[in-house]
């Protein structure tokens, strides 16, 4: 099966490709009255809009915006998508009615998971992960009472 539309005739892709080339550098014909068109009203550009950063600075930022997380609080964030796509799994193991000693292994690791993030997601001086989020909580009162 050779379809015919998605081949030049005799294969002459070089004519084809010209073709097309001129129908583009043809002038756009006016829209129709019911036509929708994307780019009222915008001048074409030659300028690569890759460096172009759609964020406000701080300084022109409103009075009432949020500022960005910081590092403690993406962390905390991880932390707690991992505690609940723990418990999650869990809960599925249970309804699937996985054996006892597969449900103790997952719990297991999950706390072992647990204990060795701490070391690696709490900042040194915090001991704990009450202690930890309760400076968090305290640091963000702060900032919203500013």
């Amino acid at each position: 099966m050779n379809p015919q539309w998605n081949t030049p005739p005799n294969g002459d892709f070089a004519r084809l490709v010209e073709r097309l080339a001129a129908e583009a550098a043809l002038p756009k014909r006016p829209p129709a009255e019911n036509e929708h068109v994307l780019d009222v009203g915008m001048t074409p550009s030659d300028a690569p809009h890759s460096g172009v950063s759609h964020r406000l600075p701080s300084t022109i930022a409103s009075p009432g915006a949020v500022p960005p997380a910081t590092v403690a609080e993406v962390k905390l964030k991880v932390a707690k998508g991992l505690a609940i796509a723990w418990l999650v799994l869990l809960i599925a193991l249970m309804t699937m009615g996985a054996p006892l000693a597969v449900l103790t292994l997952v719990f297991v690791g999950g706390l072992w998971a647990a204990h060795s993030l701490r070391r690696q997601i709490l900042p040194p001086g915090a001991g704990s992960w009450r202690a930890w989020l309760e400076q968090l909580a305290r640091q963000q009162q702060e900032r919203r009472s500013k």
